[in-house]
């Protein structure tokens, strides 16, 4: 059976008409059984604003998922905490303290998990110092979509991640690919069927895709509402 999945961009570095944006990224996931907040952005006036005017009721969500502890992913959240407060936010190890005064409840993971039934954590992947880790959700019983941060342990990383902990196809990835090199835009070419960079992936990685797999580039700004049935 397909899962039914819509992801709405409430913020990106590329701006959206009649819409804030600043530099940071933040996507919520609705499904037919439930519904998250992936990354806060890096503002909670901007968070707020946008999904009001995209019609996202955020109060509806069950769960949030952070993908690392830096501003532009996390400032968001004391809007979440004022309209959702106790909510569960799986995160990275890491100064989560933040969040727990706030009045949100982090779920702290340290290794690859099923959150739920259709959804994986890929488990915190380090880069230097940078433990980030990604949301993997079932589109059927044998692809996935996997939505990420910034990349920083490797968009490619990330991918082969993704598949080895589900055995399963790579139907889309979306997100923040942190300026790959070629090598790695084309390795994630051959795994994925749809490719959606986005934040602070780089004018090169949109740019290669576009021009190299047209077939499969996806763009993506604040706003964009991307269905997959």
């Amino acid at each position: 059976m397909r899962n039914r999945i819509r992801l709405t961009v409430i913020n990106d570095n590329e701006s959206g008409p009649g819409l804030l944006n600043s530099w940071g990224w933040s996507i919520h996931v609705s499904t037919d059984k439930w519904e998250a907040l992936f990354d806060a952005g890096s503002e909670p006036g901007i968070i707020r604003y946008n999904s009001t005017k995209l019609g996202v009721s955020l109060s509806n969500i069950s769960f949030a998922f952070l993908s690392h502890h830096h501003g532009d992913h996390s400032g968001g959240f004391p809007y979440i905490a004022a309209i959702k407060p106790g909510l569960r936010v799986y995160v990275p190890p890491g100064p989560v303290e933040y969040l727990s005064e706030m009045g949100l409840r982090p779920v702290v993971i340290t290794k690859p998990v099923k959150i739920r039934e259709d959804v994986w954590s890929t488990g915190p992947l380090r880069s230097w110092f940078i433990k980030e880790h990604s949301m993997i959700v079932e589109v059927s019983d044998d692809e996935v979509l996997v939505i990420v941060g910034c990349s920083h342990p490797g968009i490619d990383r990330i991918v082969d991640e993704a598949i080895r902990i589900t055995g399963k196809k790579i139907h889309m990835v979306i997100g923040g690919f942190h300026g790959p090199p070629r090598e790695a835009l084309e390795k994630i070419a051959q795994k994925s069927e749809i490719i959606c960079p986005a934040h602070c992936s780089g004018d090169y990685a949109k740019a290669f895709l576009k021009k190299s797999y047209p077939g499969k580039y996806c763009e993506v700004r604040t706003g964009s509402v991307i269905e997959i049935n």
